[in-house]
């Protein structure tokens, strides 16, 4: 029994000793999805006709940005946001010209799932922006594919 004891003793006297470093965090190793590169699609709200754009999109990170414009209506625009798993939360700026030659702005807050491959963005609220001749775009969906 003296012998376990002892053994017992000297066991837990060397687990007890040596390095006395913390434990460091596990890196979880992922990086956010890339979406940059160029994309074309279509911008379809509930009040205008569906217009085809091209958007071109940077990356660092999580943060993506980048220009939008379109080659069927006089729209276009700055985009910001970021990417958080396979969803993109964002801006889309908008500056179009009205018939009269006026020219509004304004910016619609996008949501929804992107994949390497496609982005199907969504804004109830639209375009939100200053008075305008023309109306601005209302329930907004944007679907798009890489090029």
């Amino acid at each position: 029994m003296r012998i376990l004891l002892i053994v017992c003793l000297v066991v837990c006297a060397a687990a007890c000793s040596g390095n006395s470093t913390s434990p460091t965090a596990v890196s979880s190793g992922t990086t956010a999805m890339s979406i940059a590169g160029t994309w074309d699609g279509t911008f379809v709200s509930s009040n205008n006709e569906t217009a085809e754009i091209r958007m071109v999109l940077t990356q660092s990170g999580s943060d993506v940005s980048g220009t939008w414009d379109s080659s069927s209506v006089a729209w276009s625009g700055d985009i910001t946001g970021k990417v958080s798993g396979s969803t993109f939360n964002g801006q889309f700026k908008f500056s179009g010209t009205a018939f009269n030659g006026t020219v509004c702005t304004g910016a619609a807050t996008v949501t929804g799932p992107a994949t390497s491959s496609t982005l199907t963005l969504t804004s109830a609220n639209g375009v939100v922006g200053g008075a305008c001749p023309a109306p601005l775009p209302v329930d907004v969906r944007i679907d798009a594919q890489r090029l």
